[in-house]
């Protein structure tokens, strides 16, 4: 990836933040002009690409993905409920999708409530609620943005092909990208409330928390927040109780190692040569690696995984020192989401889908005029980068799956794919660190606990 202090990126960019005006909370430059027809044209894209890929990935081929799951579940805890010996939503609740937090999980079981009670109906309603979140984040991005936002937006998500369709993990990447982009516009007020959301859907958007440090309004930032959290952990806790407010976290504590993660790479290559490791499907749903040299590298991952928050936080400290500049926070979010997506033993093919908003706001902002807009080559580099691996994240799940779980003659091609794929993650998360440690800059003389705060 190009270095992100090349001095031969375009002239629009060529003017760097002082170390004053990074520190400042003016508004960062308008989106890019929406010139001429450009607004039907990314409507049109948009609309296309969700309808192809609604055809392509879904219709055409019959998949359902874990919308069935979705429907499993929620039909078994509707069925409770009705028993003469029901109890209460909480107990429902309690043994629903314990790995989704409790707003996630009453918002899977609506649709079944509501009537989609069969397996193609409650996929549809999946895809409504899905694409409507997609929906809120292009127009997000294209008003604060620009069009470029919107279309590298359109094309990460194509190349997933129907995970972002039919996988709840759309709805905290909306959120989380909704959170960036404010944290861009200096509005930490909103984008706390716009991470609260997103971590009661899926818990993960909470990593990006720190980015609400950007602007000196950081304390309202981190109020709202708060406040946020309480609420919804108020509400979680009255719908499904103590237990189950905290069972997205204790579920997955004694998983073992999936073998998409970064860490199972070895092991799947002596898979595929039968020297001794197995392949199961886990009480946690997912398909893990067993055998010589797992808990190795399970221990590898750890060790990796403290080694990366040690990163992340010199990372952070060096952007508080400069005064939270807006320019590096694309590639400071996806720095800190790639980390924790290449140490986890647990990776599947959505992932992926977490790390396309950031994306697409650092390249919106590349596409801007202004000192705060990031250099254009690298943004367009990393935007690159994060396709190709989106594309062989599809060859992967799911063209290519089956070849991972029995070895056929396609195997090795399979392995191939799935090596360069999880490289690539590790490869795009240090090159976006990097570009994020050198564009940052900025006034090193100042220490966090010396940067004014105001509510």
């Amino acid at each position: 990836m190009e270095s992100a202090g090349r001095a031969d990126a375009p002239s629009r960019h060529a003017q760097s933040e002082s170390p004053h005006a990074s520190s400042r909370d003016s508004e960062p430059d308008g989106p890019a002009p929406w010139q001429g027809g450009m607004v039907a044209f990314v409507v049109a894209a948009w609309v296309g690409m969700k309808a192809l890929s609604s055809w392509w990935w879904v219709f055409r081929v019959g998949e359902y993905s874990d919308t069935y799951y979705y429907f499993l579940a929620a039909r078994d805890a509707a069925a409770a409920l009705a028993s003469p010996h029901a109890g209460s939503w909480a107990m429902t609740l309690s043994q629903a999708m314990p790995e989704y937090p409790t707003p996630a999980a009453w918002l899977l079981l609506a649709p079944y409530l509501l009537g989609a009670d069969d397996p193609t109906s409650y996929r549809g309603a999946i895809m409504l609620i899905t694409t409507l979140a997609d929906a809120v984040f292009a127009v997000v991005l294209g008003r604060t943005l620009g069009p470029i936002a919107v279309l590298s937006w359109v094309m990460l998500t194509t190349a997933l092909g129907g995970l972002p369709l039919l996988r709840l993990d759309m709805l905290p990447a909306a959120a989380a990208g909704v959170a960036l982009v404010l944290v861009v516009q200096r509005r930490g007020g909103r984008a706390g409330v716009a991470i609260a959301v997103g971590t009661a859907l899926k818990v993960w958007p909470i990593i990006v928390a720190p980015l609400l440090f950007a602007g000196r309004a950081r304390l309202r930032a981190f109020v709202s927040l708060a406040v946020s959290g309480i609420v919804l952990v108020v509400l979680s806790v009255t719908a499904g109780g103590w237990e189950r407010l905290l069972s997205p976290l204790t579920y997955q504590g004694d998983r073992g190692l999936q073998i998409e993660a970064v860490a199972a790479l070895d092991a799947m290559w002596r898979w595929g040569r039968r020297q001794g490791t197995h392949i199961f499907y886990s009480e946690f749903h997912a398909y893990e690696i067993g055998g010589p040299g797992v808990p190795e590298a399970l221990l590898a991952a750890r060790i990796a995984a403290v080694i990366a928050v040690v990163a992340c936080v010199v990372l952070v400290l060096r952007w508080l020192r400069a005064g939270t500049p807006t320019r590096p926070l694309g590639w400071i979010s996806l720095t800190l989401i790639g980390a924790f997506i290449v140490t986890s033993p647990a990776l599947s093919p959505q992932y992926l889908l977490w790390l396309a908003p950031s994306a697409a706001v650092l390249v919106g902002q590349a596409s801007r005029d202004g000192g705060d807009a990031p250099p254009w080559r690298p943004a367009l580099a990393t935007l690159v980068l994060l396709a190709l691996l989106c594309v062989l994240t599809t060859v992967i799940y799911p063209v290519a799956y089956d070849a991972l779980l029995m070895i056929t003659g396609a195997t090795p091609a399979a392995l191939v794919v799935l090596a360069a794929r999880n490289i690539g993650l590790v490869v795009l998360t240090v090159a976006s660190g990097v570009a994020a440690w050198v564009v940052t800059g900025g006034n090193q003389r100042k220490r966090p606990w010396q940067l004014g705060i105001r509510a």
